[in-house]
C-alpha cells in the first residue's frame, strides 16, 4: 500500500468564512496524493494583523514557526500574506526547520495528475483577476491560467489589465483605489465578452463578490473550479450570504452571528 506523503497545511486566519475553499483544498491534495493536516486560526497566526505592533507581531511569528517546526513536515500554504509574511519578517524573527511552498506551486508541479482529476466539463470563458506583487514571489499569474486550462471547457482570456499591490484587501483602507481596481476589472471582463471573473485568492475574492451580488459578472476562486470539475460540491455560503444583501442575516442565523 502506498504511504501518502505527510504535509501541513497552513490555510491561515482570514480564509475561515470560506469552508468550502479549505474543504476543496483538502479534498484535492488527498486526490493527489498527500496526507493533509490543517492547521490555522488565531494559535498559528502569522502576526501580520499586528504589524503595528512589532513586539506583538514578533512573538506571533516565533510562536507560530516553533509549532510548524514541531510538526515536522513540509508546510504547503494557502494564504498569500502568510507565505509572503514567512519570507519577509518570520523567516527572520525564528529559525524555520521546514520547507514550504505555496499550494498554486504543488498543484502546478503535480498538474499532469491533477489533469487526470478533472473529469466533469465546465463550459465557461473567464478572465483571471490578477496583482502584481505576489507574482513577484511565486508565478501565480502564469501558473493559474495553465490550472485553469487544465479543467475541460475553460478558456482563459487574456487582458493587459494586471491590478497593483498583491491582493484586494491590501487597499482596503484605500476605498476609491479598490473602487478602481474592481471598476478596471469589470470593464476588462466585459471587454473580454467573459462568463466571469475568477481570483487567485480569497481575500480578492471576497472584495469581488459585490461586482456578483450586483449582477455585474459571476466571480468564482480558482479552487472552487477545479473542485467543480473534480465533482467534489461545498455550499458556498459566503457568495449565497453577499447576493442576500440585507437579508444575510436571516440566512447565517442569530447562533453563528453571535
Amino acid at each position: 500500500m502506498d504511504v501518502k506523503q505527510e504535509i501541513t497545511f497552513w490555510y491561515g486566519c482570514n480564509v475561515l468564512r470560506h469552508g468550502d475553499i479549505i474543504h476543496a483544498c483538502l479534498d484535492i491534495l488527498r486526490a493527489l496524493g498527500f496526507e493533509p493536516h490543517p492547521v490555522g486560526g488565531p494559535d498559528y497566526c502569522c502576526g501580520t494583523v499586528k504589524d503595528g505592533n512589532q513586539t506583538t507581531a514578533g512573538g506571533m511569528a516565533t510562536r507560530t514557526v516553533g509549532r510548524l517546526n514541531e510538526r515536522g513536515a513540509r508546510v504547503v500554504a494557502w494564504c498569500p500574506s502568510c507565505h509572503s509574511h514567512m519570507h519577509d519578517f518570520m523567516d527572520h524573527a525564528a529559525e524555520r526547520r521546514f520547507d514550504m511552498s505555496y499550494l498554486v506551486e504543488l498543484l502546478h508541479a503535480r498538474r499532469a495528475e491533477l489533469a487526470r482529476l478533472l473529469t466533469r466539463r465546465v463550459a465557461m470563458r473567464v478572465l483571471l483577476h490578477q496583482h502584481i506583487g505576489f507574482n513577484e514571489l511565486v508565478p501565480v499569474n502564469r501558473m493559474v491560467p495553465e490550472l485553469l486550462a487544465l479543467i475541460p471547457g475553460v478558456e482563459v482570456l487574456h487582458t493587459d489589465y494586471v491590478a497593483p499591490g498583491y491582493m484586494c484587501a491590501s487597499f482596503a483602507g484605500l476605498p476609491k483605489a479598490l473602487e478602481d481596481i474592481h471598476g478596471n476589472t469589470a470593464r476588462a471582463a466585459k471587454g473580454a465578452s467573459a462568463d466571469a471573473v475568477v481570483t487567485i485568492f480569497h481575500q480578492c475574492y471576497r472584495e469581488l463578490l459585490g461586482l456578483d451580488a450586483a449582477g455585474a459578472t459571476p466571480v468564482y476562486n480558482y479552487i472552487q473550479l477545479l473542485a467543480r470539475s473534480m465533482g467534489l460540491h461545498y455550499e458556498d455560503e459566503y457568495k449565497a450570504w453577499k447576493r442576500a444583501g440585507d437579508g444575510a442575516a436571516e440566512l447565517i442565523g442569530p447562533e453563528r452571528i453571535a
